[in-house]
């Protein structure tokens, strides 16, 4: 698909990776419009009010054009805490934003698309959470893995539309999201011990991923991990990856 002349829809668009697919899809041709609650994005929208998402797409339209591409990355972390202690308004807030805002924002775009008959691609930022679990974080990564079967069914429902639909999941990304554990001693080379590749991830190298998976006109209904090989071992066999890497450091 090329990008030149598209109108792209970037939730969460004013910072972290959000920021980075507005840069990398204008870099591409694209005319990248950001959503946003906070920054200083094109169109503020709260992707969790269904009517802030139909006065934001009333708005992109008027003033952009009809978009044929969706990014939706407006995501929140929420609190961390064992499943027996967690805060059911923690749980609502996450539920609302991570999983009711890319349904919202989807549903949406896609009604638009189809109306002006407009092919496209959706893209849905999830994380590696919705495949592996972290203690103390039951909302994140219950709504990040949903978020990878919202994906498979949007994508069985708009694909005859010639709408694509696909789910990409961030590994450990430093955002600002992620800044207090990035900042905490040793976290980053812990990160860096059980990847395979041996870094932590950045928005732009998510931001890339996004665009190639948006670009390829074949790849529909699939979870990408883009991570750095972070989720392809059990946490046994992270620390046996960690283990290696150490052996094989000249001394």
């Amino acid at each position: 698909m090329e990008f030149e002349g598209r109108i792209a829809v970037v939730t969460g668009g004013a910072s972290g990776i959000g920021a980075a697919c507005v840069r990398e899809l204008e870099q591409r041709g694209a005319t990248a419009v950001s959503w946003d609650v906070g920054g200083e994005p094109n169109i503020a929208c709260d992707v969790s009010d269904p009517a802030s998402i139909d006065a934001a797409l009333r708005e992109t339209i008027d003033r952009f054009g009809q978009p044929s591409i969706l990014v939706a990355s407006a995501g929140v972390g929420g609190p961390v805490a064992p499943i027996h202690e967690f805060p059911v308004d923690g749980w609502d807030r996450v539920v609302s934003v991570n999983l009711r805002g890319v349904f919202l924002s989807i549903r949406a775009v896609a009604a638009s698309m189809v109306e002006a008959g407009l092919d496209g691609a959706l893209v849905a930022i999830s994380s590696v959470n919705g495949r592996i679990a972290d203690p103390g974080q039951v909302a994140y990564s219950s709504t990040k893995a949903a978020l990878y079967h919202l994906c498979r069914v949007a994508a069985l429902d708009l694909g005859r539309y010639g709408i694509r639909v696909n789910g990409i999941g961030p590994g450990p990304t430093s955002t600002p999201m992620l800044r207090t554990l990035v900042e905490t001693e040793g976290y980053v080379d812990e990160v860096k011990s059980v990847t395979p590749l041996g870094r932590l991830g950045t928005p732009e190298l998510v931001a890339q991923s996004v665009a190639n998976v948006i670009a390829s006109d074949w790849i529909t209904g699939q979870e990408i991990m883009v991570d750095g090989g972070s989720s392809l071992a059990t946490a046994r066999g992270a620390k046996r990856i960690a283990k290696m890497i150490e052996m094989e450091r000249p001394r």
